[in-house]
């Protein structure tokens, strides 16, 4: 509360308030220091401040949280160069790892993506591209899908970026759960 505010609520209280006002700021003020009295003996904090450090507390775990996928990713990704081109120098696995799996701080200063494709359109291709592989498509999808483009599957898989067919890869695979595949994709396409 500013100086103003606070001058402005005495000035109220003390020379403009009649009877029925002046009750209500009593009976406030009492239950302020009722409350007050109680949340003392549970911590000290009032339901704005429990809210604020509950909100503070989740924001702190899923940045954690986040950051774990992220390194879990990471290590996976890092472990698959290793096993595929193992004559990669150290340098070379740096660039690659922080192209396929980018630090969303900064992410907006790095390069974009080498995909031609839009991130959102990759999003949709890798959605059916799994939707079908799982055997979860509709019939009458896959039809569609195979009267525009015959071998379309083939066609989605060599237009995902290296990262991006590794994710589908290992979830595919069962290396990695939904949520991490669906979080880690929206990292690597910058969604």
């Amino acid at each position: 509360m500013s100086r103003k505010e606070l001058e402005a609520a005495l000035d109220f209280i003390l020379n403009r308030a009649d009877e029925a006002e002046f009750e209500v700021i009593k009976k406030a003020c009492s239950r302020r220091v009722s409350d007050r009295s109680s949340f003392a003996k549970i911590g000290g904090l009032g339901p704005q401040g429990a809210a604020r450090k509950m909100a503070d507390d989740i924001q702190d775990q899923m940045g954690v949280s986040l950051e774990g996928i992220r390194s879990t990713v990471r290590d996976f990704v890092e472990d698959i160069i290793r096993k595929n081109a193992p004559e990669v120098s150290e340098e070379q696995l740096a660039e690659l790892l922080d192209a396929y799996v980018p630090d969303p701080s900064t992410a907006g200063r790095k390069k974009p993506s080498p995909s031609k494709i839009p991130p959102d359109a990759l999003l949709g291709m890798v959605k059916q591209f799994v939707e079908y592989s799982e055997g979860a498509m509709p019939p009458s999808k896959q039809q569609e899908l195979w009267e525009s483009m015959p071998r379309w599957q083939d066609g989605y898989w060599a237009a995902f970026p290296a990262e991006v067919k590794a994710l589908v890869k290992a979830y595919l695979e069962g290396k990695i759960d939904a949520e991490t595949f669906s979080t880690a994709l929206l990292s690597v396409l910058g969604l």
